[in-house]
């Protein structure tokens, strides 16, 4: 893990889906409609709690299965939609949705920074300000590349994250209380 960092001036949480919000597909795979679409545990918890702070909370997915002719942009935008509703009806709140829909050689997929930059600039954020929780290498890298602190989900830590969490329940407990202080 890196030397902690503060984060009492936390203004925004930048989420993966896959893998953080949602069970990944198996490897080659995707999640392509709603009915593939499956909550991981802690993942509600976690956005009713980010729900009860201030915070901005935006998910950053890369979704390469429209770029591959899995899926549509009709297709991923039915899974938000879904998504966002059921959050909504637990009680947690998702404000944003940047997703990179490309494979390769584009400057939104992640590790690159495009979603966070327009994010930055839709939402008024300062990037240095927010946290980004991931599952990935990739989000880890992004994190560091905009200044953002790094959580990373239900994986080993390998000196790229300041916080590792079983969930996200377990992430934002962290974020929050550092927030509070």
């Amino acid at each position: 893990m890196r030397a902690g960092r503060a984060q009492t001036d936390l203004t925004a949480v930048f989420l993966d889906r896959d893998g953080v919000i949602n069970r990944k597909a198996p490897e080659g795979d995707y999640v392509t409609r709603w009915d593939d679409f499956e909550f991981l545990p802690g993942a509600i918890e976690g956005l009713r709690l980010l729900a009860s702070s201030p915070l901005a909370i935006v998910v950053a997915t890369n979704q390469r299965g429209v770029a591959l002719g899995r899926m549509t942009e009709i297709d991923l935008a039915d899974i938000h939609t879904r998504m966002g509703q059921a959050v909504r009806g637990a009680g947690g709140r998702i404000d944003a949705i940047y997703h990179c829909p490309h494979d390769v050689g584009c400057r939104c997929r992640k590790p690159e920074t495009g979603m966070f930059e327009d994010a930055a600039r839709d939402l008024g954020l300062r990037l240095g300000d927010t946290a980004v929780v991931g599952d990935s290498p990739s989000d880890m890298l992004a994190a560091s590349r905009v200044g953002a602190l790094a959580v990373l989900i239900g994986a080993r830590p390998d000196g790229d994250a300041d916080y590792v969490a079983q969930d996200l329940a377990d992430a934002a407990r962290w974020l929050l209380a550092s927030t509070t202080d």
